[in-house]
């Protein structure tokens, strides 16, 4: 890699914000030397942070870049700027927080397209009793015992690799790998699964057994925090932007920046991409359903894949009411629990999520990246299209 001075001071500066917010770099893959020294200096001021950012934006225009990698760098160092001054205590509305940081304008909530949302799932997971209690007993019957969680998660992951062989031809790089890790995740906010980058086309993925881990997730999860999901794109954008074209920006993900809204629309859109929703299910129930005689049948299990796909907007309604409406937990707990369509637990986890200054936008993600996706692509985006946006730096401003 030879990085310009240019390439350096933006590294660095990265390195030196997730200095003072924890988890702000969610990977770096780049020179291990200028970790080594950010990590051994002395913390940097937010002021002096904010100088050094400002002076890389008035330089970015100088490098000689193309218009299109201009803009991209521009738009990450409004992120990045937008970060510092928060930690300035700059007061920023959530909106502008949201627009500066993401490349994206959060619209306000339309709770009217979850007024069915209760009817649909009653329609859906039919049965005796309330429709809580009905979705807690699949919740109980469906969860995968520990023994069995590393062994089935590494069968879905195998099948979705397969499959994404065969659409995407050549187009993994091969030296790629997967390392599954079983964790018990002790801390606030909890993960079933998370893709963790470690570059040299490798990821790790946790899985915590204790979390949410029910054997019509398997498919999904793998096809998210794998093949063509997160594992996917990071390699294809290692190998073809940072390594052949020598662009030191990807060899970084900033939590807080436009390119986390189109990896979470490339990932909730995967599964999608590879299968239908009758061959996911025939897929499960053949491949990872204990005892595919005490399940649902195949029509009434697509119908539950169907409308488990508006728990995104779900989500990003909840975080909507949490950060713009300023709900409390009570209010929240009852808006959640309304619906009767996710455990307290679930819900309990969200409200740290929105207390950690990191994750606490996570929730608008997926919906707002796979709306924009299916909106310039539709729905589900055809394979060309899917690889167009794997391979290439994208910003949610361009979908638009």
């Amino acid at each position: 890699m030879k990085l310009s001075e240019f390439g350096i001071k933006f590294l660095c500066l990265a390195l030196r914000i997730d200095k003072h917010i924890k988890g702000y770099i969610d990977f770096y893959i780049g020179p291990k030397k200028l970790r080594k020294i950010v990590d051994n200096e002395v913390l940097t001021s937010p002021n002096k942070l904010l100088t050094d950012c400002k002076a890389l934006q008035k330089n970015l225009f100088k490098q000689g870049y193309d218009k299109k990698r201009e803009r991209y760098l521009e738009k990450h160092l409004r992120a990045m700027e937008a970060s510092i001054e928060i930690l300035n205590g700059i007061e920023i509305s959530i909106k502008e927080q949201f627009f500066r940081l993401y490349d994206v304008i959060l619209q306000p909530v339309k709770e009217s397209e979850l007024d069915n949302l209760k009817e649909e799932f009653n329609a859906a997971y039919g049965g005796l009793g309330s429709l809580g209690k009905r979705m807690n007993d699949l919740r109980v019957k469906r969860t995968v015992p520990e023994g069995k969680v590393y062994e089935l998660f590494k069968k879905a992951l195998n099948i979705t690799r397969e499959r994404t062989k065969e659409l995407f031809v050549n187009f993994l790089p091969q030296k790629e790998r997967i390392v599954l890790e079983l964790v018990k995740n002790n801390d606030d906010v909890k993960w079933a699964y998370y893709n963790w980058y470690m570059g040299d086309f490798r990821s790790r993925i946790e899985i915590n057994p204790n979390y949410n881990i029910y054997w019509t997730g398997f498919l999904t999860a793998a096809a998210h925090e794998g093949y063509p999901g997160h594992h996917t794109e990071f390699i294809v954008k290692e190998q073809r932007l940072y390594r052949e074209l020598n662009q030191f920006e990807h060899s970084i993900l900033l939590l807080h920046s436009p390119k986390l809204i189109l990896s979470e629309g490339i990932a909730d859109l995967a599964v999608n991409v590879l299968f239908s929703n009758r061959e996911a299910v025939e897929i499960g129930l053949r491949e990872l359903c204990s005892d595919s005689s005490n399940e649902d049948s195949l029509e009434i299990m697509m119908a539950q894949n169907k409308v488990k796909g508006k728990i995104t907007l779900f989500w990003y309604n909840f975080a909507y009411h949490a950060l713009i409406d300023k709900y409390s937990d009570d209010q929240l707990m009852r808006y959640g629990t309304n619906f009767e369509i996710v455990s307290k637990e679930n819900i309990k986890n969200q409200l740290k999520k929105r207390s950690n200054p990191v994750y606490s936008k996570n929730a608008f993600m997926y919906n707002l990246g796979s709306n924009l996706i299916k909106y310039k692509y539709g729905d589900p985006p055809s394979v060309k299209a899917f690889q167009n946006l794997i391979i290439n730096p994208l910003l949610p401003s361009d979908l638009i």
